[in-house]
């Protein structure tokens, strides 16, 4: 009976995810690349001025923001981690591919800046800046004028 309280309460423990600034910005590029994402759920990951733009978007630059059709994530590391009390900036690559066919449309690279902060003993995005974008296409890239 010991042995099955034992694992009864390491089973409890290990399904209890911890809130940390990597979790964070995992948990929101994860759900970046679901489709049917809402409003409500990318603003309770978000604090200040990332929350700010995000809850200022019109439902047509919301539909834009969400469209994630035909991209998928390859990969997503920290190189450095940077935290002063409540606030950590972490500097990321994230490597996703656009198209459904082989050989596919683009792959992209991108490397950027996350500032998180902790509200209320869980990680939120505060901001986001890009520092380099790689772009590999196998075919011709379509630039669109916004």
């Amino acid at each position: 009976m010991k042995i099955l309280s034992v694992f009864l309460l390491l089973f409890m423990f290990s399904c209890n995810k911890e809130s940390t600034p990597e979790s964070a910005l995992e948990d929101f590029i994860n759900y970046r690349f679901e489709s049917g994402q809402s409003k409500e759920d990318i603003l309770e990951m978000t604090t200040g001025p990332l929350y700010e733009k995000l809850n200022s978007l019109t439902e047509e630059e919301l539909q834009k923001f969400t469209d994630v059709k035909d991209l998928s994530k390859r990969r997503l590391k920290v190189l450095i981690k940077n935290c002063e009390e409540d606030t950590c900036y972490l500097t990321y690559v994230l490597r996703y591919v656009k198209g459904n066919e082989t050989p596919r449309d683009y792959s992209v690279e991108v490397k950027k800046i996350a500032q998180v902060n902790k509200v209320e003993e869980k990680w939120l995005l505060s901001d986001v800046s890009n520092v380099k974008t790689y772009i590999e296409s196998k075919k011709e890239l379509k630039i669109e004028e916004e």
